[in-house]
Order: structure tokens, then C-alpha cells, then sequence
């Protein structure tokens, strides 16, 4: 799943990078579900009691959620240039959040 939101994430940026003016709404459509996914990501899965009495202790994580905790502001910050149609804000918020994965 941290791949598929790296991509979709790159696949955002190769659009913002060209000079398409149509299909806004539908990259900005992307960069929601994106996010949503890193979000889902980033928090603790818990599982129930039989999963902890085999030794495993407190929530497990994704190995990747400190990228997408630190990659997160810059795509929320992204989304909103993409609805003022800040070509190059998204690109350079959407850069520093694929810096950070």
C-alpha cells in the first residue's frame, strides 16, 4: 500500500509537472484518496487478545509511518494549492512530500 501511494503520488506530480489545464478536479479527486491512504497508513492497527498473548506487544505499525506522518502536511498543503490552481505550490509541496517517502 506505501508503494501504491507513492505513485499515486508521482503520478500527481507528472500531471502538475505538464500543462494540462483540464482535469483538475480529477487529480485533486487522486490526491484525496492519496492522502487518505497515507493517513490510514500511518495509524497503529490493533489487534485483539489472541494476537497479544502470542507475544505481540501494543499496536503494530506500518514500518513506513514516520515517511507518511512527516509526507502528510505537505500533501494536505499540496490539495489546497490544486483547488486554487497553484500550479507551481502543488508541485513544490507535492516534491517535498516525495522527498520525505
Amino acid at each position: 500500500m506505501y508503494s501504491d501511494a507513492k505513485n499515486s503520488l508521482k503520478s500527481i506530480l507528472d500531471w502538475l509537472a505538464g500543462t494540462d489545464e483540464g482535469g483538475w478536479e480529477h487529480q485533486i479527486e487522486l490526491g484525496e484518496q492519496c492522502k487518505s491512504d497515507m493517513e490510514r497508513l500511518a495509524r497503529p492497527i490493533y489487534r485483539g487478545a489472541k494476537a497479544r498473548s502470542h507475544g505481540a506487544l501494543g499496536p503494530e505499525r506500518d514500518p513506513n509511518a514516520g515517511k507518511l506522518n512527516r509526507a502528510t502536511p505537505h500533501v494536505r498543503a499540496m490539495l489546497t494549492a490544486m483547488r486554487n490552481r497553484n500550479r507551481a505550490a502543488a508541485l513544490e509541496h507535492g516534491r517535498a512530500a516525495l522527498a520525505v517517502m
